[in-house]
Formats: structure tokens, sequence, C-alpha cells
């Protein structure tokens, strides 16, 4: 569950071997305690039956989640993040534990301290929580921003997980004692629509036409847009073009409002299909150092007259009541399936 994942440009595979990437180093939460203080994973506190579930029960699923997930992920046993984990995390989650075993190099140990908490009333289907996640080796540490959702079988697992960055720190800590409510309603349709057109459009360096709806951002803007260009001329060099297009877009099941506007997360899914380029090759290819190929478990080169990326990306957003200036507070991506068709 902790690793390296894609951040930036869409490294949908890069047709040069050994070609600039763009990525950021952030880790998945599970949190281990509540107030200012660890919880002791081997010790949890027992509630009585039929108790309100509230943030000190939230911290227990959290801190059984934590051992769990740790263990796996340091290990990369898949089978047990399946029992901890849902997508879009655990697709992040295993090409987290791909690229470990590419790089011949494990993944640290994590534990959250210092929780917040976001839960609905009642008995509630999702909850929020952001923490501060200790690495095991790591001299930082991140702050991130979780959902946790309960399946059909009572089970709580991980659906969402976005480091925060660094300026949002105070806005993500905000969420302490909050209500949660249902994302899907947070914030209304239309706004919805127009936000994942807008943040699909900007992970290319294009936009809607209506730019002042998201907020300039370094790391949509700077880091992922810019690796798409890089992406983009590394192709171009090779005698390949790639396009981007939307396949759906997902709002959490959770969402939390806070004094600057509604804490949400957004997962958008997207295909990058490679192609020649007019004039070029007859075909294209990727091959296994490309940080897509690593990420989907593809230890040999893949050729073909179009070779499709499916990925996921995950934005944390503040949105405003009126949504234009919407805050990017963290994202993530990574690829999911590498095809030829």
């Amino acid at each position: 569950m902790v690793g390296t994942r894609s951040v930036g440009k869409p490294r949908a595979g890069t047709v040069p071997s050994g070609g600039p990437t763009v990525a950021l180093a952030v880790a998945l939460l599970v949190l281990a305690g509540c107030g200012n203080q660890p919880v002791d994973a081997a010790t949890p506190t027992v509630v009585a039956s039929g108790a309100a579930f509230d943030a000190g029960r939230a911290a227990l699923v959290l801190t059984a989640f934590d051992q769990a997930d740790s263990a796996a992920s340091v290990s990369g046993d898949v089978q047990t993040l399946r029992t901890q984990e849902v997508s879009p995390s655990l697709d992040v989650s295993i090409a987290a534990i791909r690229r470990a075993e590419y790089n011949q190099r494990p993944q640290p140990a994590f534990q959250h301290v210092n929780p917040a908490f976001a839960v609905p009333p009642g008995e509630p289907a999702c909850f929020l929580a952001t923490a501060t996640l200790r690495l095991t080796g790591a001299e930082l540490a991140p702050t991130d921003l979780s959902q946790f959702v309960r399946d059909a079988d009572g089970r709580w697992k991980l659906s969402h997980n976005v480091q925060v960055t660094q300026p949002a720190l105070v806005t993500a800590r905000g969420i302490a004692g909050r209500p949660a409510t249902a994302g899907g309603t947070a914030v209304d349709e239309t706004s919805r629509r127009a936000l994942a057109a807008e943040l699909f459009a900007r992970t290319t360096g294009a936009s809607t036409g209506n730019r002042a709806l998201v907020a300039s951002s370094p790391l949509l803007d700077g880091q992922f847009a810019g690796g798409w260009e890089v992406y983009q001329q590394q192709l171009a060099g090779a005698g390949a073009r790639v396009a981007r297009t939307l396949d759906r877009a997902e709002w959490s099941d959770c969402a939390v409002t806070v004094p600057e506007g509604t804490v949400t997360f957004l997962t958008v899914y997207a295909t990058d299909t490679l192609s020649p380029a007019p004039g070029g090759p007859a075909t294209v290819t990727m091959v296994p150092q490309s940080p897509d190929m690593v990420s989907t478990g593809k230890r040999a080169p893949v050729t073909g007259k179009r070779i499709r990326v499916t990925r996921v990306e995950t934005f944390l957003l503040l949105v405003p009541a009126q949504a234009t200036g919407t805050s990017v507070l963290g994202l993530n991506d990574t690829a999911l399936t590498v095809t030829t068709g």
C-alpha cells in the first residue's frame, strides 16, 4: 500500500527507453490512533455493542487496518491487500508493490499518528480520516487524507487516499470532528460535471475554456501537465503520438464541509492511446522500463499499431460554495492496464 505513485504526467509508457519521468512519493493511509497519541494495534480497545460509530470506533478500524495493510505492503502480499482495500486505492497499492518488486526494494512499514476524523451521523457507510504518516527509515512524515467504506459484509476497507500538499495541511486538519456527508450530493451535479471536465483537460495542459473553475496548481498544472508535455516530446522523437480520453468520473461516498468549502475526492478513469505519427514507423512500442509498464507488471516489450493504457487519477479537492476557484489539495495517478488494439 505504501510506495511511490505516479503523479504527474500521464506516464502511459514511453517509447524511448530511460526517458525522464516525474514521480511523487505518496504513501497510502493506514491510521493508528486518535487524539494526539498513536493507538497500539496489538491492544485495541473493546467497544460496547450498539455504541454509536464515532471517532473512537473509527480509530479502531484504522488501527486494525494499519497493522494488516502495512505488513501486506512490506511483504508484497496482494491477497491480503484485497481484504483491506478497494479501488481506486487498491489499484494504486498493487502498482506500488509491482514497482517495489521491479526495483528489488521492499516498501517501508508505516503507521499514522495524530489522526482527525469526519464521521457521518448514525451508522455510516463511510468516513474520512487524515493523519501524519510515519514511514520506517524515512525522515519526512507527510500528511494524507483517506476515505474508508463499509462493504456488503460490514467490513471497513480503504477506498481513497491522497497525500496532502504542504499549503493544504490546515484545510485537511480542519475536518476534525465535523460530520461527513454524502459525497455525491455535496457538490451540485452541474458543478461536478464541469469540474471533472476541467480537471481532466488540465492533466494535458488544456482547458475547457473555464480555467478559473480550478485554481492554478503547481501539482496539476506544473508536474502533471508539464509531464504530459515532456511525454509527448519523447513520443514525437520516436515517431509516435498519444491522445487521452475521459472514460468516466466518480465522486467519493463521503465529503465534509469546512469553512473554505467542501473537501471531497474525485476519481477520473482515462485511456491514453499511443499510435504512429504521420510518416513515422508502422507500430509503436512500450519498453519494460517504462513507468506504466512497471506499474502494470509487464516484463516484456509491447508492440502494436495502437497501444492503450488505462489509468486512474484521484484528486482531493476543496470546492468553494460556487465551485469557481476549486483547489487541488493533492492527487495521484497510476496505470491499470496496457493492451494493444
